[in-house]
């Protein structure tokens, strides 16, 4: 079984946010012995690039799996443009808003309140 781990330029000023595109399987066979995987998209450019990387290199306009690690635009944005220009299988992604119960009791200030968390 082979691997590829491809990162995809965020940004060229920033050096915050991932756009990664992962392949394993048999990459010398049919893609139905690949896994594709997309690891955050970046910006919206981050995001187009990955997907010509994913075309040109993977040869595929499929995606097995995307996962967002967190709702940040450096992280989330490029994925609309995966999203909208590729068949994506299955997303994972982060929902805060299923997590925050009682934590706004940890910030001393008293202004965050559980519902200002998400």
């Amino acid at each position: 079984m082979g691997y590829e781990v491809d990162f995809v330029a965020v940004g060229e000023e920033t050096k915050s946010g991932d756009a990664i595109a992962v392949r394993f399987g048999n990459l010398k066979g049919r893609r139905d012995e690949q896994t594709v995987i997309v690891i955050d998209g970046g910006y919206k450019k981050s995001g187009e690039n990955l997907v010509s990387h994913i075309k040109n290199h993977y040869s595929t306009d499929v995606v097995d799996l995307v996962i967002l690690t967190h709702p940040d635009s450096d992280h989330a944005s490029g994925l609309h443009v995966v999203i909208e220009e590729m068949t994506v299988k299955k997303i994972w992604m982060h929902k805060p808003w299923e997590h925050n119960e009682g934590k706004a009791i940890g910030f001393a200030d008293g202004r965050v309140t559980d519902n200002s968390i998400c």
